[in-house]
């Protein structure tokens, strides 16, 4: 990991540099702390399928514990090239420009697994998108690439909703379909369901295009009752 390239894209990126202030920072072994006035940012290497690019030397989260508890967790996705700019993926500007790399330097899963964890929230409209999850000890969002292992996370959702992505590739264009799931804290713990086509070529036509197959499911309650 490289801390001072991981520090600079921090401060460009992530940083709120009206309202934060940037404390200290510590390397150590999984990575690397940042203290604000606004909390810690821990950073970590992922094993996101775009880590297996030759053109990728880190791909990193970047998760903010508050100081308060029971505050949702923003999370950051950074991806550091072995040359270039780091790539922020909550901007939806390099998100869509890395689009522009399918089906020649970026697996389509790769590009999907970013998606579904970082814009499977309900706001993605914004030049930057808010990815939240629910702890800092979790995602903000999963692909479907496993229907029964997202049911053995999540086995409130209904089965129908869910299915593993579609890959459709052609010599100068790259179609896929997918779900993903966003979990949150409305009505005691719920989720959603967003399916997904995403289209993409190296001419820079990358298209979004997602929809809700289920909002809100909730986790059913424990009733306790006296004996």
């Amino acid at each position: 990991m490289d801390g001072d390239r991981l520090m600079a894209a921090f401060e460009r990126h992530i940083l709120h540099p009206q309202h934060e202030d940037i404390r200290s920072r510590r390397d150590h072994p999984e990575g690397m702390t940042i203290e604000t006035n606004w909390g810690s940012y821990y950073f970590r290497t992922q094993d996101w399928l775009i880590a297996q690019e030759a053109w990728v030397a880190d791909a990193v989260r970047v998760v903010l514990s508050s100081y308060s508890e029971c505050v949702p967790a923003p999370t950051y996705g950074l991806i550091v090239p072995t040359e270039g700019e780091v790539v922020p993926i909550n901007s939806t500007a390099a998100a869509h420009e890395l689009g522009r790399r399918l089906g020649e330097s970026l697996d389509p899963l790769a590009y999907a697994e970013l998606l579904a964890e970082f814009y499977s929230v309900p706001d993605i409209e914004g030049p930057v998108v808010d990815a939240v999850a629910v702890s800092e000890f979790t995602k903000s969002g999963w692909l479907v690439r496993d229907v029964d292992q997202i049911l053995a996370e999540f086995p409130f959702l209904d089965p129908a909703t869910l299915y593993p992505p579609a890959v459709r590739q052609s010599a100068d264009r790259v179609e896929m379909s997918f779900t993903s799931c966003h979990y949150h804290q409305a009505f005691l713990g719920s989720a959603d369901v967003l399916e997904w086509t995403v289209s993409g070529s190296p001419d820079g036509d990358v298209r979004w295009q997602r929809g809700y197959a289920a909002r809100c499911v909730s986790r059913p309650a424990v009733v306790f009752r006296a004996r």
